[in-house]
């Protein structure tokens, strides 16, 4: 039987967790950029189609990843009680469960392609304006579950609100 043993000090941690929200706020905000630079010059029909829409993808992705990892370090802070005073609203009114199985999905593409995903009745989306899987992107709406520049938005409006706050840094 193993038994878990913390790597760091519950101060240590606690840091750690305010760092990384700090980190993947701004990385959300930063990936925003590089998608709507991406999709600019996707629209531009002079250039290979193929691969800027392989850029274009890839920017997708991993603006899926950093958000995923957002709520996840939001989630983390307030386990140690940080950030009581700051307005989550807006990220969290972002349906968690379709940004996670967005990341999920996206990272496990080829096992949906070969009908092995877990969620595969989750794969496609079907609103009245749209009709799209898990690894297409509809206007700024990626997977038919994130609407990027609104997250990015919220995103920028809470990184604001968080570089108000000290760090908590470790006790020494």
């Amino acid at each position: 039987m193993t038994s878990t043993v913390p790597i760091m000090s519950q101060d240590e941690e606690r840091f750690m967790a305010f760092c990384g929200l700090l980190q993947w706020t701004q990385g959300v905000v930063l990936q925003a950029t590089r998608v709507a630079a991406a999709e600019k010059l996707f629209s531009d029909r002079q250039i290979d189609h193929t691969k800027v829409g392989e850029v274009l993808r890839c920017e997708h992705h991993y603006f899926v990843v950093a958000a995923y990892k957002l709520i996840e370090h939001r989630h983390w802070v307030k386990d140690f009680g940080l950030c009581q005073d700051v307005d989550f609203s807006e990220i969290d009114g972002f349906p968690i469960r379709d940004i996670k199985d967005l990341r999920n999905m996206r990272e496990h593409v080829v096992e949906y392609f070969q009908g092995k995903g877990r969620e595969k009745t989750r794969w496609v989306v079907e609103t009245p304006e749209y009709k799209a899987d898990a690894s297409s992107c509809v206007g700024s709406v990626i997977g038919g579950r994130l609407d990027y520049v609104r997250f990015a938005h919220a995103a920028e409006r809470l990184l604001a609100e968080l570089r108000q706050l000290p760090l908590p840094y470790p006790s020494v």
